[in-house]
């Protein structure tokens, strides 16, 4: 397996930080954090001085919580939502689908699902959702989708992907004209054995910022689901009328 290429490192830490303490439900001290991201006390400091500086992180009592700063910039930048939708229209579309859906985006090389509508799934497949982990791109039909519709990734990243994950990016070169055709994404049992997902593109304009996903349980390897190839045509009549609508 070829090995990644290096990310930037001080980027890289950064990242971790602010996930450690936006993930943790108190306020954490410095060598919490630096336990937590790996890191030396003294480095990790450091870089809490500048992201505390900068806004990204607020100090109160020795003690960080999450700061402003990434929510200024979504408000300078008039960015509603990274996905271009709100909980109340997934909700509407779920019940146009009549399934439970998934809204999700890519952030770097990791899909995050944002919101859920309709029935909740078993607690060990609803949990990715509500707390928001991170999941494979390659094995996800949101990640899938995005990586083929969405805005192209670096080279290095790519190559990164590749030498990560290298049966799964090559499942998707060789399945990349039929996503880009069809625009939509499939994952039967790549991320979770139990589980078959259909994603399907959301439209802003010229761009795809996000993906909604119809999931079904996976009841064999012949099993084409029809069931959830029903609901995705009902969810993909619904998107086309809701970009309809916006033009």
């Amino acid at each position: 397996m070829a090995p990644a290429p290096p990310r930037h490192r001080t980027v890289a830490r950064v990242d971790r930080i602010l996930e450690v303490v936006a993930r943790n439900h108190h306020r954490l001290t410095l060598s919490q954090i630096a336990h937590a991201t790996q890191a030396p006390v003294s480095s990790t400091k450091d870089l809490l001085d500048e992201l505390t500086a900068c806004g990204y992180l607020v100090c109160r009592a020795k003690r960080y919580e999450p700061g402003p700063r990434p929510f200024v910039l979504g408000l300078v930048g008039e960015w509603a939502s990274p996905a271009g939708i709100d909980h109340a229209e997934l909700a509407r579309l779920s019940e146009a689908a009549r399934a439970p859906l998934l809204l999700a985006v890519l952030a770097g090389t990791q899909v995050y699902y944002l919101d859920h509508a309709g029935p909740r799934a078993p607690k060990r497949l609803q949990d990715p959702v509500d707390q928001h982990q991170p999941r494979p791109v390659l094995r996800t039909a949101a990640g899938r989708l995005l990586l083929a519709l969405g805005a192209p990734l670096a080279s290095n990243v790519l190559a990164g992907l590749k030498g990560s994950d290298p049966v799964g990016f090559a499942s998707f070169e060789q399945e990349l004209p039929a996503i880009r055709r069809a625009r939509l994404a499939r994952s039967d049992g790549l991320a979770d054995p139990d589980i078959r997902a259909i994603a399907v593109p959301v439209q802003v304009g010229d761009d795809v910022p996000a993906a909604v996903v119809v999931t079904g349980r996976r009841r064999g390897t012949n099993d084409r689901s029809l069931a959830l190839d029903a609901a995705t045509r009902r969810l993909t009549t619904a998107m086309s009328a809701r970009n309809e609508g916006a033009t």
